[in-house]
This record gives C-alpha cells, structure tokens and sequence, in this order.
C-alpha cells in the first residue's frame, strides 16, 4: 500500500475516524494495531508472522532481562541473534551463495550451489533494528521492561514508520503510546500539511525525475556528461523520495496525536561529513552510533581503533541498505570522509570556520567530492561500470547526449529548487505559524502542494525508493 495511492488516503481516513472516534487509549491503541497488521499485510499476510514473530520475541527478552538481570546478556544474545538470523536469511543468503560460488570458481572449484530467490519483506531491516534496541535499552538500563503487550504492539506495528522509519526509540514512541491522547485541530492540521510536502516531494519532484534517471543508467556505455547530470539528478530524486516518505509518515502520525523522530535537519547544508550523518537519515545512523560504533570502540582513545571502528561502523551501514557490494563501497567511501575529517581535526582544530564563505564552499564541497559518487555507488550496482565511470570514463558524447544531458541538467536544477529553498528558509519561515498569519501561510502552502500533486501526478507510480531495504 504506497503513501500516494488513493488507497492508502481511504485508508488513513477510516483508521482517523475510528481512532478518535474512541476516547479511551486501550480501544485507539487497538485501532492501531488492527491497522498495522491491515497495512503490512496488504499484499503478503504472511509476512505478519515475520512482524509479530519479531516483536514477540523482543517483548519476551525484554521481561526476561527485567527478571533475570544475572542472565542478562544471554537474553540480549538471543534477541539479537534472532533478529540478525532473520536479515541474514532474508536479505543475504543470496548474497552469500553468488560471492561464496564466485569465490570457489576462481580457485577452480565447482559447487551445485544456486541461489534460491529469497524474497525480501518491506521494512524487515526497519523493524527489526526497532525492536532489537528496544531490548538492548532494557539490557543496558536506558529503557524498562515494558508488561503491557498492546502498548509493545503499537510499538512495533505502528503503521506510519512501519516499513521505512524512522527507527524509532522506546523512549520516544513507546513513551507515547503509554500516554492518553485527546484531539487537537492544531495538530492535526499541521500533520496534514506536513503529509502534504511530503507527498509533493514524493510526486512532483522524486517521481518526476525518475524517467530521466532510469533512461541513462539502462544505458551500456553513457557518456560521462550525461552520466554525472543523470548521477546529480538521482540525489535529488533519492533524497526528495526518502524525505518526502518520512514527512508522509511524520504527518500521518502527528495526525493521531503523535510525534515521531526527525529524519533529516537540512543536509543539503551540511559542511562537514560528520555533520551531514547528523542531518541525513539520523534515525539510522544514531542507530549505528549507539549500537554498533560505541561498543567497537569501548574505552579506548586510541587512534587507529578508531578509524577501524569508524570504517567498520560505515560498512555494516553501508551492507545493512542492501545486499550488494555497492552499498558497502558507498559506507566506506563515507566513512573515510569522516575519518579524513576527524584526522585533520585533530591538527587543526576549528579549521572550517577559517575556510572562506565556509558556509557556502563547504556544503558545495562536500556535496560534490563526496556526496555525488555516493549517488552513483548507490543506484549503480555493478561495480566494473563504478570503475568505469571514475577511470575510464566516456569521453565522446554525440550531439544528442549532449543535448539529453542539457535537458537532464535542466531537471535537475528545477526540481531541486524546492529542497534547497525549503532548506534555506525553512526555519524562518515555520515562525510564521505562530503568528497571526500562520494559518493563512500554511493553507496556501498546504494547496500550492495540493495543486502541484496534481500537476505533476504520473500515469506511472514508482515505488519508494527505501522500500527495497
């Protein structure tokens, strides 16, 4: 069920009216979890067993560490080791079989091995590292052992971040899914219209730069102008579709009295690589940080285990997007950008602040050296055509690729313009909702965005990008 189909808007509409049409927090959390076995078993039922499976088995550890504190590793073991099993099985056993058959072929040995064409669930990596930190919070004292399974249920199957985040804390959503929650107009007014961007962002820009994108990337040989403008217009897509997911979601939930964590804070500004992994799918790599990074680099302060635990930390983030080489070329490519950062840090502490106009050289220079061949790692799988695109690049564009790349290049800027003015002046702009010309504004805001889904609404629809992880 797509965020954009009118399906999902029926939908929405019917769990809202029969959400607050309960006023006790039991009967609405009960709504919810109806709703969140409704969404996700849309098309696979099945699946549900893999979503409650999960989440029950999260919720078991859980007592059992409040129980049983002297076994508590082995409790967190489990759960991790059940969660991990799952992602192994479902996302990498092929992966494994294809390198481990290549592996054995290039020493000149033969094996029946195959793959076997294992079908990814949506979400799995979403909720299950959901639920696992919620029982590594109850194992580490950051969060207690919740007894009230419904509330753990709405956790775990809240329909608006179910498949595609953000991944959220106990200690955010869990917290506010214990609470009793009443109807606020306001609220809900400003939960529709932040769905309404995101639906524009998803609609008028990600799926209006789609056709351009997938055109040269089906190409056998592009030539690099046309290559790279197709690579600029990808990052505009990928961050308009994941955004513009994340703001459908944010609004749905806000819309049902609730406030899920933010995902992205401008990282079209960013200035450094650290400071991009603040902006950019922070949910994740917050995730990374607490669960994966911290424990690898324990107490030391020593220097190379820190680039060890760095570059660790980016690759399994890399990996964890999908099974394939290319993304964990991407975390190791970003993750050396923040090592180089942290290295010269270190020399010369302050050093951005020095760098002339710094706020306008170093978002440019990072989003063009950095952050452009991560797009091309990211939508370009086959790891000979990355190499080709970096050393052997094409070089003799007929006239017609130059004027393709023209118009794509042109594409790029004009629907890349809303995401950086929405950057630029964003904050002062939200100020106005609290002024006496807040509700005029966002009304206007809330019908631009309606007149530009309908506008730019394609026969086509093109899934979310982030669903395939």
């Amino acid at each position: 069920m797509l965020f954009t189909e009118p399906t999902f808007l029926a939908f929405v509409a019917i769990v809202f009216v029969a959400y607050w049409g309960l006023r006790r927090r039991i009967a609405q959390n009960v709504v919810l979890v109806l709703a969140g076995a409704a969404f996700y078993g849309w098309v696979h039922p099945t699946w549900l067993l893999l979503l409650y499976g999960t989440a029950g088995l999260d919720y078991l550890m859980g007592r059992r560490i409040d129980a049983d504190r002297r076994n508590g590793r082995l409790y967190v073991a489990l759960s991790v080791l059940g969660n991990l099993g799952l992602l192994a099985y479902f996302k990498y056993t092929d992966f494994f079989v294809e390198n481990l058959v290549g592996a054995l072929a290039q020493l000149g040995v033969r094996t029946n091995l195959s793959t076997i064409g294992v079908i990814l669930p949506v979400g799995l990596s979403f909720y299950t590292f959901q639920s696992m930190a919620y029982t590594i919070d109850v194992y580490r004292g950051v969060a207690r052992a919740r007894r009230n399974l419904l509330d753990y249920a709405v956790f775990a199957s809240f329909f608006p971040q179910l498949v595609a985040g953000p991944i959220e804390r106990a200690g955010n959503l869990l917290v506010q899914v214990e609470r009793d929650r009443s109807f606020r107009a306001r609220q809900v007014w400003r939960g529709l219209v932040l769905a309404l961007w995101g639906g524009f962002k998803k609609v008028a820009i990600a799926d209006m730069l789609a056709p351009y994108v997938d055109n040269i990337f089906i190409m056998i040989d592009p030539p690099a102008v046309l290559l790279w403008s197709g690579v600029l217009a990808f990052a505009v897509q990928l961050y308009a579709d994941f955004s513009g997911y994340t703001d459908i979601a944010r609004g749905v939930a806000r819309m049902l009295g609730f406030e899920l964590a933010e995902n992205f804070d401008r990282p079209l500004l960013s200035l450094t690589a650290p400071d991009f992994w603040r902006r950019w799918h922070k949910s994740l790599s917050e995730w990374i940080r607490d669960y994966v990074l911290v424990p690898l680099l324990g107490d030391s302060t020593s220097y190379p285990r820190f680039v060890a635990a760095t570059m660790g930390a980016f690759a399994i983030m890399g990996l964890w997007h999908g099974a394939s080489w290319n993304f964990v070329l991407v975390g190791l490519w970003q993750g050396a950008w923040v090592v180089g950062h942290s290295t010269i840090s270190r020399r010369w502490p302050g050093w951005e602040r020095k760098v002339p106009l710094h706020r306008v050289v170093l978002p440019l220079h990072y989003l063009l050296l950095a952050m452009v061949p991560s797009a091309l790692m990211f939508r370009e799988h086959h790891l000979d055509r990355i190499a080709a695109a970096f050393f052997h690049p094409n070089l003799a564009p007929t006239f017609d690729e130059q004027v393709a790349a023209v118009v794509t290049l042109s594409a790029f800027a004009f629907f890349g313009a809303p995401l950086l003015l929405a950057e630029l002046v964003g904050p002062r702009v939200a100020r106005l909702a609290d002024t006496r010309f807040g509700l005029a504004f966002e009304t206007t805001f809330a019908m631009l965005c309606v007149v530009g889904i309908f506008l730019f609404k394609l026969t086509a629809t093109y899934n979310f990008i982030y669903f395939q992880f």
